[in-house]
């Protein structure tokens, strides 16, 4: 068992170097055709970020084990919202955007509920996938065209979070070779791990896909969400969180879902597991408008939620 579980914080820190290295080199690809530091910030170093997730479940579908993969997107949302945002939250209280609160959370219920709805059928199939691909290219384009409009204080934040690397085209193409064979090989120990730990445990690879998998597949979220607070950037903090979320339904389980389907009928995923996952992105309505702050109390309050969830799961289940 110890093997294993060293075998899974491995996998886990070469997933996190591996999005580093990806995201840098991406980074640099995209500075030399013009674009800007910002749209770099809120749009490939955020979905940078949860390219841990997207190499779990690649690897996951191809080796059959499905259950670890939308147990990974519905247990990093959870935690994305419980653990990173409330963790940030309790470094100091995160000022917020209105058009956060009128748009991107908005998103992030609707795509939240989506997911319930095309998951009561008992399967996500590969036409739905597309959809889901779909939306989340529509979702691109709209933060693409709309990004000149967030105020001059956002953009220098977005910017001042990804200054420019000034790097050869060798050493990009180096960072996201690497970046891409770091993230394959992690995501394949993590994913072998699991599964065998779940053996070990008499415990289902949704539960470790949920828990154990999401957790660690959340590390870069944490660690930019949790940088970002400390240095008073509330918007990137509440940003990488939302935009994950949407990443991780729209783009992850879309494409997870067209390498193959995706059953749906874990015992607990119906009932538990996603109505938990929209029970937190639907909280941050009120927390978010009183005030338009998410204080140190309601960060509590999030890490409390989540550590109520996971406790419970181990109840039941055991």
């Amino acid at each position: 068992m110890l093997l294993q579980l060293l075998i899974l914080a491995v996998g886990v820190a070469i997933l996190a170097v591996g999005a580093d290295l990806f995201v840098k080199g991406a980074s640099s690809v995209a500075e030399r055709f013009g674009i800007s530091q910002f749209v770099i910030g809120l749009v490939i170093v955020g979905f940078g970020t949860s390219t841990p997730e997207l190499a779990v479940n690649i690897d996951a579908a191809l080796s059959g084990s499905t259950d670890i993969a939308i147990g990974n997107v519905v247990g990093s949302n959870i935690a994305n919202i419980g653990i990173i945002l409330g963790f940030a939250a309790l470094i100091a209280p995160l000022a917020v955007q209105l058009r956060m609160v009128r748009v991107e959370l908005p998103i992030v219920i609707g795509v939240s509920f989506l997911l319930w709805g095309l998951a009561s059928k008992g399967q996500l199939v590969r036409w739905e996938g597309l959809m889901m691909l779909g939306g989340f290219a529509a979702f691109m384009l709209f933060l693409l065209k709309t990004s000149k409009d967030e105020p001059a204080a956002v953009q220098e934040e977005f910017a001042e979070e990804n200054p420019k690397t000034n790097r050869g085209m060798v050493w990009t193409i180096g960072l996201i070779v690497l970046g891409l064979a770091g993230l394959m090989g992690g995501a394949n120990l993590c994913v072998g791990a699991a599964v065998k730990l779940a053996q070990m445990w008499g415990m289902s690879e949704l539960m470790i896909g949920l828990t154990i998998v999401a957790v660690g597949t959340s590390l870069p979220e944490l660690a930019s969400s949790v940088a970002a607070a400390y240095r008073g950037n509330a918007d990137i903090a509440i940003g990488n969180v939302l935009g994950s979320n949407i990443y991780n339904i729209l783009f992850i389980l879309g494409i997870t879902s067209v390498i193959t389907p995706l059953p749906t009928t874990a015992p607990t995923l119906m009932w538990l597991d996603i109505p938990v996952m929209i029970a937190f992105a639907l909280v941050l309505v009120p927390m978010m408008l009183m005030g338009l702050k998410i204080t140190r109390w309601n960060g509590a309050l999030l890490m409390l939620g989540y550590a109520a969830y996971v406790g419970y799961m181990l109840h039941i289940s055991g």
